[in-house]
Parts: C-alpha cells; sequence; structure tokens
C-alpha cells in the first residue's frame, strides 16, 4: 500500500517500484453508515451515476470520498481499477481507499470492514468509477448493448468526467489527476490525452488538469511478455501465500448483500450479480494490440506531470517492463537513483527524468525491494 502523507502529492512525472442512510445530493446520495462497518462513516461517501453515451443509456456507477484534510483545496482524483471490468470497490477496499475487509473476523456473517490508516483519501478527494460499463454496479438502460472497447470505455470515462464537474462545480478549481493501475494503463493515456485536446480546444467545462499517475501500468505487452521470464529467473521461487486469495472473495459476498446494495443506493433490478472483475462481458480490446508508450511520450512533451509507480513483486507487468518503456522516451536524468523512505525507512529507489529544461515535464521512479 502506498501512503501518501506529504504536502507535495505529485510531482511531475514520477516513476516509483514499491515494496510491498443516505440524504440526497446532486447527483447522487450521501453515505452515512455501511453494512459491516461498526458505527457512522468518518468520512463524506457519496455515491452516484451518471449517464454518458447517447441519450445517457450507459450508466456509470462511482462511489466519491472527500479528503478528509482540506476538500475544498486538496487534488481531485478519479482513480481506475484495471482488469479490464473489475470494480471501484476493489480500488476502494484492497489498494488506495479508507476501508478493507478483515478477513480474519469472517465466520460466515456479512464480511467486516475496518478503516485503512495508509488511505490516500487522507490528502486527496477521490472518485472510484466503476468503468467500463457492465463493471461492478454500471450497466445499460437498454436492453440492446453495443461491445465495449479501449477507444469507447476512454470516451465514456471523459464524458463522466465532463459531467460529473458540471454537477459538482465546487471541485472545477482542485488540481485535477487521473491515476490508476494495471490495465488502466492502457486506458488512462488515451483519456489524458482527450481531456488535454479539449482544454486546448477551450471545450467546457475548463478542467484544472495537473496530471496522472500509474501504478504496474500495462503499456506495451510485447516489453511485458518478454519481460516475464527474466523477472521470474530474477525473484525465484515464491510462496503460496502470496497468492491467498480468500480476501478477494470477501468482496463478492459483501457487495451481493441486500443491505450493501441498499445502504450504496444501487438502483433494484439493474445487476443481478456483482463481480470483482467480470471475465465475461464482451469487451475489444482495441488499444492493446499496439502500445500506449507514444502517449506518455506526446503528453510529457506538452508539459503535464504523470507519477509511474510499480510493485517489485508483480510477475503480470514486471517492473524491469516498466523501466524499459520509460528509457524508450529519451529522457534526461535530473536526479539520479537514490532511497525513497516513507516514516524513515526505505521502501524503494526512485529517480526523476525530464522531457526538457524548459517544459519541466519530469519522471521521477522509484524501485522498492
Amino acid at each position: 500500500m502506498v501512503s501518501l502523507k506529504s504536502k507535495s502529492l505529485f510531482p511531475i512525472f514520477h516513476v516509483l517500484v514499491l515494496a510491498w442512510s443516505g440524504a440526497a445530493v446532486s447527483s447522487g446520495f450521501t453515505v452515512r453508515s455501511l453494512p459491516g462497518f461498526k458505527g457512522p462513516l468518518p468520512f463524506h461517501l457519496e455515491t452516484g451515476y451518471v449517464g454518458v453515451g447517447e441519450g445517457g443509456d450507459v450508466q456509470l456507477f462511482y462511489y466519491f470520498i472527500h479528503s478528509e484534510r482540506n476538500p475544498k483545496e486538496d487534488p481531485l482524483v478519479l482513480w481506475l481499477v484495471g482488469g479490464p471490468r473489475c470494480t471501484a470497490l476493489h480500488g476502494i477496499t484492497y489498494e488506495i481507499g479508507p476501508l478493507y475487509f478483515k478477513a480474519a473476523d469472517s465466520n460466515g456473517s456479512l464480511p467486516n470492514l475496518v478503516l485503512n490508516p495508509d488511505s490516500w483519501t487522507q490528502v486527496a478527494n477521490v472518485i472510484f468509477l466503476d468503468a467500463p460499463v457492465g463493471t461492478g454496479f454500471s450497466y445499460w438502460r437498454t436492453a440492446e448493448r453495443f461491445l465495449i472497447s479501449d477507444t469507447i470505455s476512454a470516451r465514456h470515462t471523459n464524458q463522466f468526467l465532463q459531467n460529473w464537474l458540471t454537477d459538482h462545480p465546487q471541485f472545477l478549481s482542485n488540481p485535477l489527476y487521473i491515476g490508476g493501475d494495471s490495465y488502466s494503463g492502457i486506458v488512462i493515456p488515451v483519456i489524458v490525452e482527450e481531456l488535454i485536446n479539449g482544454i486546448e480546444a477551450g471545450k467546457e467545462p475548463q478542467f484544472n488538469f495537473k496530471g496522472y499517475f500509474l501504478g504496474n501500468p500495462l503499456t506495451s505487452p510485447y516489453l511485458e511478455n518478454d519481460a516475464q521470464i527474466p523477472f521470474a529467473h530474477r525473484m525465484g521461487l515464491i510462496s503460496e501465500e502470496l497468492y491467498e486469495m480468500y480476501g478477494y472473495m470477501l468482496s463478492e459476498e459483501w457487495a451481493n448483500d441486500e443491505r450493501v446494495r441498499k445502504a450504496l443506493h444501487i438502483r433494484e433490478g439493474t445487476i443481478e450479480e456483482w463481480v470483482r472483475c467480470d471475465r465475461d462481458s464482451p469487451y475489444e480490446f482495441d488499444i492493446r494490440v499496439r502500445t500506449t508508450i507514444e502517449y506518455h511520450r506526446n503528453i510529457s512533451s506538452r508539459g503535464y506531470r504523470s507519477l509511474i509507480y510499480s510493485g517489485d513483486h508483480d510477475m503480470i507487468v514486471p517492473h524491469i517492463s516498466t523501466e524499459s518503456w520509460i528509457r524508450s522516451l529519451n529522457l534526461s536524468i535530473a536526479d539520479d537513483w537514490h532511497p525513497w523512505f516513507v516514516n524513515r525507512e526505505i521502501a524503494g529507489e526512485e529517480v526523476t527524468l525530464l522531457q526538457s529544461t524548459s517544459l519541466r515535464s519530469a519522471l521521477p521512479c522509484l524501485r522498492g525491494g
């Protein structure tokens, strides 16, 4: 888990390889308590749907959590989970969110939720989005469904941001970042480039977009596939405990409980069974067959900040493949590899790279041990 407690959250182009009850609001509902969590929620949670696509036929479900520090000024982050088709709840309970499932307390009853002391919502407002449609609690309003692809998913996500910020104009001035991990490394650079194009064209609303960050991002399937065998050779045998899946099963038990759906204001009859990652819905990998390296090159050349980080035990997207495509950007080293500390303990190593001295579009990298 990455703990963000620094006042300077998002360096210019940063790469990290890390050791490992509701009241209606504008477009959603304020959720004051959740089944499985003892007492009222100690943070502001809003859930709701935003219509995108033709006639709003695609209804994207979101969880929005206010920053616990200063919601009016702290960054606004749109967080997308990989997969594709892995749910936003995964991001809330297994990645950067304020809650996690306590497996030790599960005895056949509804899984218990406890607070995550390292949640990024301590310092940022975060939107966790069920995207693309068919993921989590997002759904089609019509019986006629179309094939979702990377490019359509990116377009829908941009439409979501436009519509959501139109409904939440108080967050338009907050610094905006888009982040995610794994397969979102394919979609997010496309989303970002489309968003930047809209900003430069004067499209409304005008976002205060500052940059993006990606963890263990799928970027170039050829590089990542080639890196898996050398990575496995470096790592040696890995214990079965690292592949313990019991904790992931708790989210499906929890999200399919009717009490939970009522608390989250899920529309009845829209989702028959919630699954953490939907492998059966049709999806066209129309970007994956190529590579998103050129998107990164284009975005960095326009002066936007980026943060790329990787855990050093990921074999699907090994950090050595991430470092390989970053080297291909031919950026200059501004600050060479050095230790990166969390609470005075070494959590990895980082390096900062620059697009140019005039643009100051930099890429600091961190490697964990």
